[in-house]
């Protein structure tokens, strides 16, 4: 289950607290599988993944004001969607390549710690059980240690 994001600010805490059973929510269609492998991949950028998947999984990456050194943006995500099964795997070399073609100046460290981020925040994405540990961290340290500004 998920909690939904209903925005309210009611007096109904049960309202306020409902939650969805995953059955109830749309189940991603293959074009939307298909725009999340893209996307790990690199071979679709940040706004195509946001107008692709607009209504199912929403993000926002917004500047925070007067904040602290370290914690200059405010990360968010919300998603839509039944967990697909089985997930898209997310592996070493997805990470090997992504660092690549940070190293080769293909992509920015802003591009690559958004899709860190994203790949964290999207229940779509799952990381390969031979290496869970390794790519948890090395995703946290891309998207919590590399500069986006």
């Amino acid at each position: 289950m998920r909690q939904a994001q209903n925005g309210q600010t009611g007096k109904d805490s049960e309202e306020r607290n409902s939650m969805t059973q995953e059955p109830e929510l749309p189940a991603l269609t293959e074009a939307q599988l298909d725009v999340l492998r893209r996307f790990a991949s690199f071979d679709i950028g940040l706004e195509e993944l946001r107008q692709s998947l607009t209504g199912v999984f929403e993000f926002d990456f917004a500047p925070k004001q007067h904040a602290p050194a370290g914690l200059s943006q405010r990360r968010t995500a919300t998603g839509h969607f039944r967990i697909p099964e089985p997930g898209i795997v997310i592996t070493r070399e997805h990470i090997a390549d992504a660092l690549e073609r940070k190293r080769f100046g293909l992509i920015t460290e802003r591009d690559l710690v958004y899709w860190a981020t994203i790949l964290l925040l999207n229940d779509a994405y799952v990381w390969d059980p031979g290496d869970e540990d390794l790519i948890a961290e090395w995703l946290n340290d891309i998207s919590l240690n590399l500069d986006a500004s």
